[in-house]
């Protein structure tokens, strides 16, 4: 895997200097149509998506990744056929909950809702608004396309970073 990040010095800049627009999510029931919309008015590449009922964080839908989706395509254009799941075992457990009640209508969540932290013992690597650039740049040289910029708990989203955020960040300041 490429490194995308040379080792610099970013003079003790954080995360919060990259200016990350404030979190927006979606439902895995949210429509495409609605889901592109959102992203485009707010000029998001990624929505994170979390559960309907439980708040959880399911995983983030890449909004680029939808151009490449055939026109004729049979599945339903809703996101969760088109997302990127975090774990698999979640994705099994939504579709049991929403199957066994297939004939009533789900309640949606809140844009800007906060979210659940993650239960068991997963190890998440904990992305805050102070969250130094150099570990930032690390966390994406280990090959990670986004960053979900949390409180120190995980319990609420601020912001999804990218790599092109760090770059845009890195060419707007001078070369030390």
């Amino acid at each position: 895997m490429p490194t995308l990040f040379h080792v610099r010095d970013y003079r003790g800049a954080t995360v919060e200097d990259l200016d990350i627009k404030p979190a927006i999510s979606i439902n895995p029931s949210t429509s495409l149509a609605e889901a592109t919309d959102i992203a485009f008015e707010n000029e998001f590449t990624n929505l994170p998506v979390i559960n309907e009922t439980n708040k959880k964080l399911l995983g983030i839908l890449n909004i680029e990744s939808l151009k490449n989706i055939p026109k004729n395509t049979p599945v339903a254009p809703v996101v969760k056929h088109y997302m990127l799941w975090f774990h698999q075992n979640a994705r099994k457990k939504y579709e049991d909950q929403f199957s066994k009640n297939s004939s009533t209508t789900v309640e949606r969540t809140k844009l800007n809702t906060t979210i659940k932290t993650p239960t068991r013992s997963r190890k998440y690597t904990i992305v805050t608004p102070l969250t130094p650039l150099e570990e930032l740049s690390a966390f994406f040289n280990q090959g990670n396309f986004f960053a979900i910029i949390t409180n120190d708990e995980g319990t609420f989203v601020y912001g999804v970073a990218t790599p092109e955020d760090l770059m845009k960040y890195e060419n707007s300041r001078p070369k030390l």
